[in-house]
């Protein structure tokens, strides 16, 4: 399995110390080639702050409704949770059905 980062210095920095590889985006240009160049690599796992994954949201949907890999997880940032996003535990109960 290859897990990738793409998000802002802090978060990058902070997954590379638990030896995850990423990219340090500013942008939504930075952010989109980022997203391409992990899935042509085939990572398999994209940990990405929610504030960037906004910034490719359509992109993101693409890839999660069209193939298996890469799973995205989107994480708070710094700055906190997004209160209008839907929780992991949210997502897959719509997705699967199941209650935790």
């Amino acid at each position: 399995m290859r897990f990738s980062v793409i998000g802002d210095e802090d978060t990058v920095v902070g997954f590379r110390f638990a030896g995850v590889a990423g990219a340090t985006v500013g942008n939504r240009e930075e952010a989109g080639r980022a997203l391409a160049a992990a899935v042509e690599r085939g990572d398999t796992v994209l940990i990405i702050p929610e504030r960037v994954a906004d910034w490719v949201r359509e992109d993101i949907d693409r890839i999660r409704f069209g193939t298996a890999f890469p799973l995205i997880v989107e994480v708070p940032g710094r700055e906190g949770p997004i209160s209008e996003s839907p929780s992991l535990f949210r997502l897959i109960r719509e997705a699967v059905g199941i209650k935790f």
